[in-house]
């Protein structure tokens, strides 16, 4: 499990052994391991549901922003980037250091709070 969590975590942020141990203990949390398989069906949702939740997104009014890391192997650079601000050109975006993945807010808390705040403070 942890190997393969790992592959969406940059080279230079793997998380530490504790690290692994608190994220076990948050999906244990309540049994929510017994629940991951419902959970993760998102997955096979995005296609069945695609125009509905784009759709959401392209409607919106609410202002949105993506704070990116650019190695995330589930999002590829600069594809992923490149359909997102063609899709939702009314987002902005902040785009973390290149070793950043899949996971900012854990690979880089500061340049994510940072990203965060920023947007927050443009309004």
């Amino acid at each position: 499990l942890f190997s393969r969590l790992g592959a969406v975590f940059g080279p230079y942020t793997q998380p530490s052994q504790a690290e692994y141990w608190d994220m076990w203990t948050a999906v244990r949390n309540n049994d929510g391991n017994l629940v991951m398989d419902s959970v993760l069906q998102y997955i096979n949702q995005r296609k069945r549901h695609r125009e509905r939740w784009v759709g959401a997104l392209m409607s919106t009014s609410v202002p949105l922003h993506l704070i990116y890391g650019p190695l995330d192997p589930v999002n590829p650079h600069p594809e992923f980037l490149q359909l997102y601000k063609k899709v939702l050109p009314m987002s902005t975006v902040s785009v973390l250091d290149d070793h950043i993945s899949h996971y900012p807010q854990l690979e880089d808390p500061t340049g994510f709070l940072n990203a965060y705040l920023n947007f927050i403070n443009s309004f």
